[in-house]
C-alpha cells in the first residue's frame, strides 16, 4: 500500500505542479489530491519536501528510460527504417508518459536546480548518448558527428511533441504518423539508406 500511496503522491503532485505551478501548490493540496487527509503531514511519511517529490518523479522517469535502453539489444531488426520508427515512437511515447513532468520542468526549472541537474545527468544526457552511439553503429565510417546528429534528431522529436502540446494539436495537420514517417525518411537519407 505504501508504494501505491507514494506513486499517487508523485502523480498528483506533478499534475498540480503542471496546472497551478510548483510554488502555488501546497503540501495540503497534494495530500488532498492523493487521497490523504489534507494538512495532516501524511506526505512527509513518504517525502521530506515538494522538491523530494520532484526528485522522485525524475527517478521514475530515469527508471522508465533505463528499461527502454535495456531493450536496445533487441533493436537490430535488419531494417533501418523499422528501427528508426521504433526509436521515434518510443521517444514520443516516453514524452507522453512524462507530460506533467516536462510541463513543470519547462516552466519552473529554476525552482529546483538540483533536481534539474540530476535530470540532465541521469535522463537527458544518457538519452542523447544512447542515440548517438546507436546511430554510429548504423552508419559506421560515415564520418558524421553523431552527437550533433542525436541532438538535432531528438530535438526534432522534442520540438514536435512540445509544439503539439502548446497548440493543443499538431501544426499543419501534422499527425504523429505523418511526422514519424518523415522523420524516419529524412534521417534514413542522411545516414545513406538502409544498412
Amino acid at each position: 500500500m505504501a508504494a501505491s500511496t507514494r506513486q499517487r503522491i508523485i502523480s498528483e503532485a506533478l499534475r498540480l505542479f503542471a496546472e497551478k505551478g510548483y510554488a502555488a501548490t501546497s503540501i495540503g493540496a497534494i495530500e488532498k489530491a492523493a487521497g490523504l487527509s489534507p494538512r495532516s503531514g501524511a506526505l512527509y511519511t513518504h517525502f521530506a519536501s515538494k522538491e523530494k517529490v520532484m526528485a522522485a518523479a525524475v527517478d521514475d522517469a530515469v527508471r522508465l528510460a533505463e528499461s527502454g535502453f535495456a531493450l536496445a539489444p533487441m533493436l537490430p531488426l535488419g531494417d533501418l527504417r523499422a528501427e528508426l520508427t521504433l526509436v521515434a515512437r518510443a521517444s514520443l511515447a516516453l514524452m507522453d508518459n512524462w507530460r506533467d513532468l516536462i510541463r513543470v520542468m519547462t516552466k519552473e526549472c529554476d525552482l529546483f536546480p538540483a533536481v534539474m541537474a540530476d535530470a540532465r545527468t541521469r535522463l537527458f544526457a544518457p538519452s542523447h548518448a544512447f542515440l548517438a552511439e546507436w546511430l554510429a553503429t548504423r552508419a559506421p565510417g560515415a564520418g558524421f558527428d553523431f552527437e550533433a546528429l542525436a541532438v538535432i534528431w531528438l530535438g526534432a522529436l522534442e520540438n514536435y511533441w512540445l509544439t503539439r502540446e502548446l497548440h493543443g494539436g499538431p501544426l499543419l495537420g501534422m499527425d504523429e504518423e505523418r511526422f514519424v514517417r518523415q522523420w524516419v525518411a529524412t534521417l534514413t537519407h542522411v545516414l545513406g539508406g538502409t544498412r
